[in-house]
């Protein structure tokens, strides 16, 4: 009796060992998560006054990002970052000549299949851009909000955080005087229902920006951003600026700010990191001189629409 009991202990153990093994393999080959990291400041906020706005890119390291001006036909010109793989070609991030900035990130913890509505139902971002100068009239727009995802906008005056679910549920938080921040999943009070599989990348992402914008004793500046930016406290994969704990997960792939002062032409900081590339820096004002130039090459007239998030 006694030997029956001992065989049937190990057999349990031999069975627990098993499906640890299991689960740790399933963990190690669940696909990465898609994110980024979204924050913003206006007016007391921005040293100076205006406002400040920033995107960290977050995605597998297989696509190949650029920088293009385009001229649309009907609409305002707009200066965006566009990222290309096998699938197509995205716009992630955009400012137009007016000073609009639109920048966006996934909503991950809806499933892909349930985030997408077709394309003539939803606003994309390269609509935003041609058709809207302020946040108030890109919030006039919110009805046509239908694609589930999260949606940073500024001007030289505001700064703005659309949340958009499923369903054509759509809220805005707005500031004139202080700071928003956003990553993957839903913030607002009647969406937070929707947050069934919060990833600790998301969560703490957010609170580290968070903490950071909670420190401006004199208001920010662009180099304060980037400082933010390059921020690497929680580690390779749930940081600010992700470095990827494989050579396959998501990580960093570019960095986006605007600084749009009360006075003066925006500048945009733009750092980008393209599969086996060198990383690249930029900084570029973008005044009359800048908007009046003739674009470069005959890409600068592709408005590259796809996918609105990431």
């Amino acid at each position: 009796m006694v030997r029956n009991i001992s065989f049937f202990k190990e057999q349990a153990i031999k069975k627990s060992i098993v499906l640890v093994a299991l689960l740790a393999l399933a963990l190690a080959a669940a696909p990465p998560a898609f994110a980024c990291t979204l924050w913003g400041a206006a007016g007391g906020k921005v040293e100076g006054g205006g406002t400040l706005i920033a995107k960290n890119r977050d995605w597998e390291p297989t696509q190949f990002q650029e920088l293009r001006r385009v001229v649309p036909k009907d609409g305002f010109r707009y200066l965006g970052l566009f990222a290309s793989d096998e699938e197509g070609t995205g716009l992630k991030a955009g400012i137009n000549e007016k000073g609009l900035v639109v920048v966006t990130a996934t909503a991950s913890v809806i499933p892909s299949e349930k985030r997408s509505t077709p394309a003539k139902q939803t606003i994309s971002t390269a609509e935003i851009l041609k058709a809207c100068s302020t946040v108030d009239e890109v919030v006039g727009e919110l009805d046509r909000f239908t694609h589930a995802a999260y949606y940073l906008v500024a001007d030289k005056n505001k700064v703005a955080v659309i949340e958009v679910a499923p369903g054509r549920k759509a809220t805005v938080r707005i500031t004139e005087d202080g700071t928003l921040a956003q990553t993957n999943h839903y913030l607002d009070s009647e969406l937070r229902i929707l947050n069934k599989k919060v990833s600790a990348s998301s969560r703490k992402r957010y609170e580290r920006i968070q903490a950071l914008l909670s420190n401006d004793p004199d208001g920010f500046t662009l180099d304060d951003f980037v400082a933010f930016s390059e921020d690497r406290n929680a580690g390779p994969d749930n940081s600010i600026c992700r470095t990827g704990s494989s050579p396959t997960r998501s990580r960093t792939l570019a960095t986006w700010i605007i600084e749009n002062p009360a006075e003066g032409a925006p500048c945009l900081y733009l750092k980008v990191a393209n599969p086996d590339k060198p990383q690249k820096t930029m900084r570029l004002a973008l005044d009359e001189n800048f908007w009046n130039g003739t674009p470069r090459g005959e890409r600068a007239n592709v408005t590259g629409e796809a996918k609105p998030s990431a």
